[in-house]
């Protein structure tokens, strides 16, 4: 009698700490894995995560006076409705209009997005740019990009640093190729993100900037939109990246 009394106990026990599992972990992945997020970025792209699958979504109609979390130069401005008509406009609760002026990063998400404002600083130390260069076979001392944003990406407690080089729409000089090179360094090692590298032919290329860093699914780790100018009147190429099985993947472009 003893001996069922106990085995009943330790299956009581055993239940308890599935269940205790279950809503630890269980009901976290199942949340997780149906995230349902939007995210524009400036005129002409909107991204929506559902069902752990990205998609270019240009139903703007539908996205129309739902409300986003709005930043503007990735510092946040305010919770808005978003119209769009050619442009994004922005209205408060009361529906009056507020102006949007600066480059438009807003969200509409059922779980926490956060955006990292982060620094750019010009490149001094060019040892891991020529490393990588050379690399490339190219050799040169004119750019007309050339700055790194440096802090913990991976929220591991040690720094990253992220170099971005580039000689795209050069004025001044004539080199042979154009190229734009994006790569972060990690205790010493080089871990390449984004190269474009062609024969010059005029204003040709596409030059990378930083846009944002972002963690989009909530994971205490940074996801970061890279974005691309062209020349002219030419639409910007937006990338969003994260680093995954120790490499950058590109989640969704607005190129496809």
């Amino acid at each position: 009698m003893r001996g069922k009394k106990t085995y009943i106990i330790l299956i009581f026990i055993l239940l308890v700490f599935f269940v205790v599992m279950f809503v630890l972990f269980g009901l976290d992945n199942i949340r997780k894995s149906n995230y349902d997020t939007t995210i524009i970025v400036g005129e002409d792209t909107i991204w929506s995560y559902n069902n752990k699958n990205w998609v270019n979504n240009k139903s703007y109609d539908k996205l129309n006076w739902e409300k986003y979390d709005v930043y503007l130069n990735n510092i946040k401005t305010g919770n808005y409705y978003l119209m769009y008509n050619g442009k994004w406009y922005a209205f408060d609760d009361k529906k009056n209009a507020v102006l949007l002026d600066g480059d438009l990063i807003a969200f509409n998400s059922n779980h926490d997005i956060s955006l990292y404002e982060f620094q750019t600083e010009q490149i001094t130390d060019y040892s891991y740019v020529e490393k990588v260069l050379s690399e490339k076979e190219i050799s040169t001392s004119d750019y007309t990009s050339k700055y790194k944003v440096s802090f913990d990406f991976d929220n591991d407690g040690n720094i990253e640093d992220f170099y971005l080089v580039s000689n795209a729409f050069p004025m001044g000089f004539n080199p042979d190729k154009i190229f734009s090179i994006v790569f972060m360094v990690k205790n010493s090692k080089i871990y390449p993100i984004y190269t474009d590298i062609s024969k010059n032919v005029g204003f040709n290329g596409c030059k990378p900037y930083f846009n944002s860093f972002i963690d989009v699914d909530n994971d205490s780790k940074y996801e970061f939109i890279l974005s691309c100018s062209k020349y002219s009147t030419s639409s910007t190429n937006h990338m969003l990246y994260k680093f995954k099985d120790n490499k950058f993947k590109i989640l969704i472009s607005n190129n496809k």
